[in-house]
């Protein structure tokens, strides 16, 4: 085979001169020990890439790599295989990654249709190591050169590949306007598998951005994997459906820390993604649409929460940059509304299908788009485009399909098994699950012999046909039925098929004694749809997919508290040998320092967090501060039973141990767990009304708790009325005060629900875990670079007189659910989250109140997921500074991604970095932004009517906060706390007062 006619050495340049490892070698001049790549801890810079590329790219070009020439790669994720592919690119070849997984008949088939000079694989590797030649200039290429040839499904039984130009991949990526956010601090896994063009979108928008490519040696990025990542540093990922589901449905607290999700590669999950949304409003969410002939995205869409009630599902969106997506009728260009096929054009089409230039032809037309003649590539899949411009997806125009963001044609399918099998004729029909997504393929086959079973079918074609390509089951028929139109009769076919194989019944003994196996085994049996499976059954041959075993590996984890990878599943694929893996010891950190975090700690101590430290300081250093009060009170009506409340009190303390330690900042600021008693429910005189049980219950729990002596938590009961607690029209309030060195905003939710629990009777969960290390991770240069020289916030009316009062002052107003649909319409237009708009009217606000356009916001962080404490009472927060330095959404959007990338600096590091002007508070944490969506504080008491009454802040740590709580009308409510001596009243009533009306002037 030769290479198409129309790329050779002398081809011209029509689009530009620099390939993707041009860019790649500029970026390590110009910052040669940026990060390029991390692989287990590992760390690759920028001119250490390109150093051994260049290097590798010699032993290639003396194997016959050159301009015209195909390179197969066939490698594991490693920065073996990065390194590869780019010396591939600069001797002027392009390159074809192959799976290590694939059957050696695919690999054959894919061979020769390369008819490469060489296939790369660990034994060339080794061999070109050996390589002591001269170095090689790279080759200096034209963007439409071909880069790299992706292989996918076609319908003549063979591997079809897709040779696309550099400009295809380099298109999505551009410095300014691109779909999403891709910068020099952008971390992004290297997880897909390598022959998808999704591998090129995870790999170029880390490497071509500047930013780092996190490679895992995971077979997918499973909900484990995405925790793993995140705490690595990641802010990006992308996702087929089906995975994205998966992780909603197992653990969707592993996408915190998130800045940007990409999705597609099948239809959405309307549930799912409305799932997603409620729980992480602040990460943007993408969903892409594109065929691989248009290189991994011709469109994408900010999804929105109103998308999910769309009647014809979530849109596909708008053209990314350099591409046109056009709906035709033939040649005829169709109107808004009106259906028709989905042609695209623009930078990022293949040049040609490898080999076969009928089906080039075929595929890529010349038509007329307002005119002018335009090369489309018709996909297949019809669309219309709304009044608004969105596209939105209605179907296929042919049989093909997506199983798990692989595209199948089941043409191809059956063409391979009538070539495997004994069969006349095989017809593949696609399986849905309860979404409508196809998950797995069905076979049907006429036998050469009537009544053969066909009983060695799977096995002939499992170790034949790639993993998205293997029907799970292989079903022989005599005939295929057809309608009264003739046609197959696919509904008739699939009520032949199978179930799932129901499981041998048990036999005496058969359950497995051993508890890690048994809850292996059922858990195993959950994912699977079955009663019971037998402890020694692989998963796999049980019907088990891959995304199967990222639930069970999910719930293992969830179940334990501890990680378990999916590679341990596919290592130890029964519930046997799953367990014996499970049991095997971790590796131990360096002795005298069980936590990792360079302390010599005692049994029962935990150390504290920054955080904690600086919260307890500050009571040293101030007997009379309030900052670390914590204030929780419910108006209870009806019959209360003081002793099941009490009773409540005492169990909720027994479970937590934040509320049974002694917080020490001597020797060493710890935790240390001792047998404390519960507080009592101490009952104090009755008052005449909610509002002077209020009064009382605040100055009752406003005389300071002690956390150095174990005095964590206190309770009040005060009856309302003459009436008392008990009774059918008693009323009462019940208070509780936590310090916050155990507390936070979290933990309200979880203290509630806990006492509600034992008061209504019934059991409570078991004793939360204790907390996970915290990771630390490289971007302290990075964040003092951006925060250092910030300006302190002056306020315009100059330092108050000596207040009064230590209270802060409180100002409230509402955001009606109108304005806060006008916000979330500005976000997605923008690309950005409801967080970033509203924090940017929170920076113009300020600066409009004081002149300043320079100024930090600190922002409260949640830190729980993936520390294996969502269930805890506890402090697990940290703060991080917001750097201004303009109001607009891009800028505000840049400045959060920053910020929120360095959350692993503990907060007293980061206060360090700017330090303030003598007699200044430091600049960093003058004001607070918060969106609060924890969950609410729910006392749900049987039988009784309890209302949740949040009250004022009783001190204030900084100088200004701005609040937005969730409100009843599906509005917030903006509530700001000033502190009295360093902001007036005048000036806080200003800053509330334009944000609200910037707000309000986005709904009008």
């Amino acid at each position: 085979m030769t290479p198409h006619p129309t790329w050779t050495a002398e081809s011209t340049c029509a689009g530009g001169c620099e390939g993707l490892h041009e860019v790649v070698a500029r970026i390590a001049r110009t910052h040669p020990d940026s990060i390029a790549l991390v692989f287990r801890g590992m760390h690759t810079t920028y001119a250490e890439l390109d150093r051994a590329a260049d290097g590798l790219a010699g032993a290639l070009r003396a194997a016959g790599s050159c301009s015209g020439r195909f390179v197969p790669i066939r490698l594991p994720r490693s920065p073996d295989l990065v390194i590869a592919l780019l010396a591939v690119l600069k001797t002027g070849a392009a390159y074809a990654l192959l799976d290590p997984a694939w059957p050696e008949r695919r690999v054959a088939e894919v061979l020769d249709e390369l008819d490469a000079p060489l296939c790369l694989d660990e034994p060339a590797l080794r061999e070109a190591a050996t390589f002591t030649g001269p170095a090689v200039r790279p080759a200096a290429v034209c963007s439409t050169d071909p880069c790299c040839v992706f292989f996918t499904s076609g319908t003549t039984g063979r591997p079809k590949g897709v040779v696309t130009p550099h400009r295809a991949t380099a298109r999505l990526f551009p410095a300014q306007g691109g779909f999403a956010t891709f910068t020099a601090r952008t971390m992004v896994p290297l997880a897909a598998p390598m022959p998808w063009d999704a591998f090129s979108l995870e790999l170029w928008s880390a490497l071509l951005s500047g930013g780092t490519s996190l490679i895992l040696d995971e077979p997918y990025l499973s909900a484990e994997a995405l925790r793993t990542a995140v705490g690595r540093g990641t802010d990006t990922v992308w996702l087929t459906s089906s995975l994205f589901n998966m992780v909603v449905d197992e653990d969707p607290g592993a996408f915190a820390g998130l800045s940007q999700v990409m999705i597609g590669g099948e239809r959405l999950s309307p549930a799912h993604v409305r799932r997603f949304l409620a729980a992480h409003p602040a990460i943007a969410l993408l969903n892409g649409y594109g065929p691989v002939e248009s290189t991994v995205f011709a469109t994408t869409h900010r999804i929105g929460a109103e998308d999910c009630d769309r009647p014809g599902g979530i849109p596909l969106g708008r053209p990314v940059p350099d591409t046109g997506v056009h709906i035709l009728d033939g040649d005829r260009c169709c109107a808004a509304g009106e259906e028709g096929e989905i042609c695209i054009s623009g930078e990022g089409l293949a040049l040609w299908y490898l080999n076969d230039p009928e089906l080039t032809t075929e595929k890529f037309v010349w038509v007329p788009i307002d005119g002018v003649p335009t090369r489309v590539y018709r996909t297949g899949d019809r669309g219309e485009r709304d009044a608004d411009g969105l596209l939105h997806y209605r179907g296929r125009g042919d049989r093909q399909l997506k199983i798990r963001g692989h595209r199948v044609e089941p043409a191809e399918v059956e063409r391979q098994i009538e070539a495997l099998l004994p069969v006349r004729s095989a017809r593949v029909l696609a399986r849905p699950d309860a979404t409508g997504t196809a998950q797995e393929l069905l076979a049907f086959c006429t036998p050469l012999r009537p009544g053969d079973p066909l009983g060695e079918a799977r096995a002939i074609l499992d170790a034949a046909l790639v993993a998205y390509q293997r029907p799970v089951a292989v079903v022989s028929v005599e005939t295929f039925p057809v309608t009264v139109n003739g046609k197959l009769d696919e509904r008739q076919l699939l009520a032949r098929a199978p179930g799932p194989a129901a499981p041998a019944p048990a036999a005496p003994g058969d359950s497995p004694a051993d508890p890690v196996t048994a809850e292996v085994a059922a858990a195993f049996a959950a994912v699977l749809g079955r009663p019971a499976v037998p402890a020694d059954a692989d998963f796999f041959d049980l019907g088990g997919t891959s995304l199967g075993a990222g639930r069970v590996c999910a719930r293992l984890a969830a179940a334990r508290g501890t990680p378990v990878p999916v590679s341990w599943l596919y290592a130890a694929a029964t519930a046997t040998a799953l367990a014996d893996r499970l049991r095997e010891p971790e590796p131990a950190p360096p002795a005298g320092d069980p936590a990792g975090v360079g302390l010599e700690l005692v049994p029962d101590e935990v150390p504290l967090t920054p955080m904690q430290t600086a919260l307890l300081t500050r009571d040293v250093l101030d007997p009379g501060d309030r900052t670390g009060l914590c204030l929780l009170t419910w108006l209870i009506e009806g019959d209360l039973d003081v002793g099941a409340l009490d009773g409540a009190i005492q169990a909720v303390h027994g479970r937590h141990e934040a509320l049974q330690a002694a917080y020490e900042l001597d020797p060493r600021p710890a935790a240390v767990l001792v047998d404390m008693p519960p507080p009592p429910l101490e009952i104090l005189p009755a008052r005449p009304s909610v509002e002077a049980a209020t009064q009382a219950m605040i100055t009752e729990l406003n005389t300071g708790l002690e956390p150095m002596k174990a005095e964590v938590w206190r309770t009040v009961l005060i009856p309302i009325g003459s009436g008392g607690p008990g009774g059918p029209g008693g009323r009462a309030l019940f208070g509780c005060a936590v310090h916050h060195v155990a507390f936070d905003g979290w933990s309200e939710s979880v203290l509630a629900r806990d006492l509600a629990t034992a008061y209504n009777d019934e059991a409570l969960p078991p004793r939360p875990p204790a907390p996970a290390p915290r990771p630390a991770r490289p971007h302290m240069d990075a964040l003092r670079r951006e925060l250092a020289g910030t300006p302190v916030l002056h306020w315009p009316d100059g330092a108050p007189p000596a207040a009064a009062t230590r209270v802060p002052g409180h100002l409230e107003a509402d955001l009606d659910a109108r304005a806060l649909r006008a916000v979330d319409a500005a976000a997605a237009s923008a690309g950005v989250s409801r967080f970033v708009v509203l924090l940017s009217h929170y920076a113009r606000s300020l600066t409009a109140v004081t002149g300043q356009r320079d100024f930090a916001v600190g922002v409260p962080v949640s830190q729980r997921r993936g520390y294996g404490v969502e269930d805890a009472v506890g402090c697990h927060i940290n703060m991080v500074a917001v750097r201004l330095r303009e109001a607009g959404l891009t800028a505000t959007d840049a400045a959060v991604r920053t910020a929120f990338t360095a959350l692993d600096v503990p907060y007293d590091e980061v206060v360090r970095l700017a330090e303030p002007p003598a007699g200044n508070r430091p600049p960093l944490f003058q004001v607070l932004f918060a969106l609060q969506d924890n969950a609410p504080a729910r006392l749900d008491l049987a039988g009784l009517r309890t209302t949740f009454l949040r009250q004022p802040y009783q001190d204030l740590p900084l100088e200004l906060h701005l609040e937005l709580w969730p409100a009843g009308d599906g509005g917030l409510r903006a509530v700001v706390s000033y502190r009295r001596d360093a902001v007036t009243e005048p000036t806080a009533r200003n800053v509330i007062r334009h944000f609200t009306e910037l707000v309000a002037g986005g709904a009008a």
